[in-house]
């Protein structure tokens, strides 16, 4: 019986020259990098473009990784400034964690009226979403579309786990008066 490598034993294999070993990383986690890039740029064509970039870097910058964090925690870093930094560039202010292409075929079955209606909602949100100061968009993707547990939010934003729950909830508060009026 053979056991799956741990991401660790992996990035050791990668940092030693053994591109196969990162390649096993690349496809662990190419889905949830190329997700919270989308949440920020909200355009597949550059969300793609951006996960292959964010996976160059991490494999440039592999020698730098020290393991005091997870090797998750270290990408995800990683991929929220890389994706706050196109955004930057692209002067896009928009943000939203749904992935329309996604979510629109989710519905095909359904009636017009109940896609429109979820169209506006979805408009909604990525308004309301896109008036976040840029920490709580960060800690609001991480924790309710990356679902990843406030300890790993806190890692990725290298802050203390109760201080994350504060910009999580701050970033609730703020969304559900945005998204009252």
């Amino acid at each position: 019986m053979q056991t799956t490598p741990t991401d660790i034993d992996l990035v050791q294999q990668a940092q030693e020259g053994k591109t196969e070993a990162f390649s096993v990383l690349v496809d662990r986690y190419r889905q949830k990098v190329f997700q919270t890039c989308m949440g920020f740029l909200h355009n597949t064509d550059d969300a793609e473009d951006l996960t292959q970039e964010i996976f160059v870097k991490a494999w440039n910058a592999l020698e730098s990784f020290d393991r005091r964090a997870a090797f998750s925690t270290w990408l995800y870093r990683i991929s929220v400034n890389k994706a706050i930094n196109q955004t930057r560039r692209n002067k896009l202010r928009t943000f939203t964690g749904i992935n329309d292409e996604v979510t629109e075929s989710g519905y095909a079955d359904e009636d017009a009226e109940n896609n429109l209606m979820r169209s506006e909602q979805r408009e909604q949100i990525k308004n309301a979403v896109s008036k976040l100061k840029t920490r709580q968009k960060k800690a609001f993707v991480l924790f309710y579309y990356q679902e990843l547990s406030l300890t790993e939010v806190a890692d990725v934003l290298e802050m203390s786990p109760k201080a994350t729950e504060s910009l999580i909830f701050r970033a609730r508060k703020k969304l559900q008066g945005l998204l009252s009026r």
